[in-house]
């Protein structure tokens, strides 16, 4: 008898895959953090051509960040039912339509408008990404492709600083956001080149659980932003009611913390039911990915806020505001949206063998 001989399947064992799926990738990525990155290099601009208030610009990216965070595990689940590429495909779509509905907004209504459903879309969009990226790659390809994704956004904002800064000097601001639909088409018509992913049958979205999260993403969001607003104990004139002279912000603030728990407590019984939950609780029961979590958090926060503290804090972003020269913006806020593509590439490909990012990125660090 004919000795059965096995075969150990290696990362070096595995075909190396064209990088073209990740560039159509990478498109749907860097559409969706352009758009976010522009606004504030654009806030003056927006403001004057709409007539409204910087604070109002400032809440049409809270309306795109919150509908982004409270419906993207909606949105994960949608991938799984009809699946990937088709909901690639359509949000794509329809984020490019309200980017057109951006570029042309008589009011602050319609901007808002269209950062909902710029919200929206990119809920369902960012979880198809990291799906289309398993699909296509695998071993330390998926790695480098993971890495990748991970800090295209902080280099789209480099882009769209640049971008926006010089559209804005020279044009107008309303031909960034127009410039956004040209690429959602592009990113539409070659997505017919990924693979299609199939779909997974008996998926039930858990509509208690969507409820619980949207809630309370939705009153820590609000209940933070209007803290200066509205007040941080006692209630001030700007709030729209109050709790015995207390301002409702915080009382937001505790009642969405809550409702997270009652979230988290709501899933483990949904498991323990040998249901599925809305959010796999794998995710962050192992002590390295919850600090994996901790870390994007920190990164993803800290990078908005240095981008909105540098106009309080540079002369030379004040003189560049003032002068209307809006692209000298962009070679301000480089370094740290570098420092952010640095930590975040290596933080999301490190679980997979990249230990580090690679010097050219980790030079502004220093």
């Amino acid at each position: 008898m004919a000795a059965k001989t096995s075969s150990t399947v290696t990362p070096a064992n595995i075909a190396k895959a064209s990088w073209f799926p990740m560039a159509i990738i990478l498109t749907a990525q860097i559409q969706m953090a352009f758009n976010v990155n522009a606004i504030p290099v654009s806030i003056g601009p927006i403001s004057e051509s709409l007539n409204t208030p910087a604070t109002s610009v400032g809440t049409a990216l809270v309306i795109y960040s919150l509908f982004v965070a409270a419906f993207v595990m909606v949105g994960a689940k949608l991938g799984k039912i009809f699946g990937e590429r088709l909901v690639f495909q359509v949000t794509v779509i329809l984020h490019g339509l309200a980017m057109g509905l951006m570029a042309f907004s008589p009011n602050d209504t319609t901007m808002f408008a269209a950062q909902a459903l710029a919200g929206l879309a990119a809920a369902a969009l960012v979880p198809t990404l990291v799906v289309l990226i398993a699909v296509h790659y695998h071993g330390p390809q998926q790695s480098q492709a993971l890495g990748l994704l991970a800090g295209a956004p902080a280099m789209s904002g480099i882009l769209a600083f640049v971008v926006a800064g010089w559209l804005g000097t020279m044009l107008s601001w309303r031909y960034s956001f127009g410039l956004l639909m040209i690429v959602a088409a592009v990113a539409f018509f070659l997505s017919f080149r990924l693979k299609p992913v199939k779909r997974q049958a008996g998926i039930k979205i858990d509509l208690i659980g969507a409820i619980l999260a949207a809630l309370a993403i939705s009153l820590i969001s609000f209940g933070f932003n209007n803290l200066n607003s509205w007040g941080i104990v006692a209630a001030k004139p700007a709030a729209p009611f109050s709790l015995f002279g207390l301002s409702p912000a915080p009382f937001m603030v505790i009642i969405g913390v809550v409702l997270g728990q009652g979230f988290f407590a709501w899933s483990h019984r949904r498991q323990t039911k040998n249901k599925a939950p809305l959010l796999a609780l794998e995710v962050i029961d192992s002590p390295k990915e919850r600090s994996a979590i901790f870390a994007l958090l920190i990164i993803g926060a800290l990078g908005p806020a240095v981008n909105f503290l540098i106009p309080l804090t540079s002369r030379s972003y004040r003189d560049a505001l003032r002068c209307k020269r809006r692209w000298r913006l962009s070679l301000i806020r480089w370094p740290s949206s570098w420092r952010r593509c640095s930590w975040s590439e290596s933080i999301s490909a490190s679980p997979h063998g990249r230990l580090a990012a690679s010097p050219l990125l980790s030079w502004p660090s220093v």
